[in-house]
């Protein structure tokens, strides 16, 4: 039994040990690879040639042990093609898109371990962003062309959720990745949203609105009743310039050095022989 009680009491004080202090407010910078999702996206997977890069940065505040909330700034590209659709019919249809992706907004976090136990911290990640898009065809831009008929905004509302892990590795320094999709009120990142219109006449707007002039007015483009997103996976780094060394209020724990340099195993071990 008191080996038992020893183990135990080593076990707790190892875990508690693991885990390292996490500061309050901080930076941080990562990057990694974004993929559209529309109506041009033939299967779930993307095709290897539309995977595109992202990066992003911002400020993160760990408010307690488990809740934070980021301010984001996300840049990207998302692009799809009908040149790499299997099916005969898209391939002759040849629509094709590219955008620069801008989006700013605020994320909460909330760390399904609590930090004061555990270095490696799984998380769940939610927010909303104001994001800019400008869809364009070999470097021209459709929107002012009104390719549907309809006039949209290159602005949208943006909820990106997704899960991560952060691995703290002391006070100061944490790495993190996450796996996002950024949902939106739009289904114009890619140009294409409902029917086809009648030739207007002129050439640049006919050929942009039915660039395989394989289809009649009425027949549809895309399908209006999903909107357009994105996948997102990124890895990154965070540094912590304030909180490190506090005690537990607010939910942060002091430097585990510190928070044990007094304690003297071996007494505490003969206290259960």
């Amino acid at each position: 039994m008191n080996r038992i009680i020893i183990i135990a009491v080593l076990v707790v004080l190892g875990f508690t040990q693991q885990a390292t202090a996490q500061g309050k407010l901080g930076v941080f910078i990562g990057g990694g690879t974004m993929w559209y999702a529309g109506d041009l996206q033939e299967n779930a997977w993307p095709h290897a040639k539309t995977l595109r890069w992202t990066a992003n940065a911002g400020l993160h505040w760990q408010i307690t042990r488990r809740w934070g909330l980021q301010l984001n700034y996300t840049i990207g590209e998302i692009l799809a093609s009908d040149q790499f659709a299997s099916a005969a019919s898209k391939q002759a249809r040849d629509f094709r898109f590219q955008t620069l992706i801008h989006e700013i907004g605020l994320r909460g976090t909330f760390d399904i371990l609590p930090n004061d136990r555990w270095k490696v911290l799984p998380y769940i990640t939610a927010g909303v962003s104001a994001l800019n898009f400008e869809p364009k065809r070999d470097g021209v831009a459709l929107r002012p062309f009104n390719t549907e008929g309809a006039n949209y905004s290159n602005w949208t509302l943006s909820i990106p959720t997704g899960l991560g892990v952060k691995w703290q590795i002391n006070c100061h320094w944490a790495l993190k990745g996450e796996v996002l999709y950024h949902w939106t009120i739009t289904d114009y990142l890619d140009d294409v949203s409902g029917a086809y219109i009648a030739d207007s006449g002129d050439p640049q707007r006919d050929f942009y609105s039915d660039p395989g002039g394989v289809s009649p007015p009425r027949e549809m483009r895309g399908n209006p009743k999903w909107d357009d997103g994105m996948y997102d996976i990124n890895v990154g780094v965070i540094f912590f310039f304030t909180g490190c060394g506090s005690g537990k209020k607010g939910g942060l724990i002091e430097d585990c050095e510190q928070l044990y340099k007094d304690v003297d195993m071996e007494k505490l071990m003969n206290q259960y022989k």
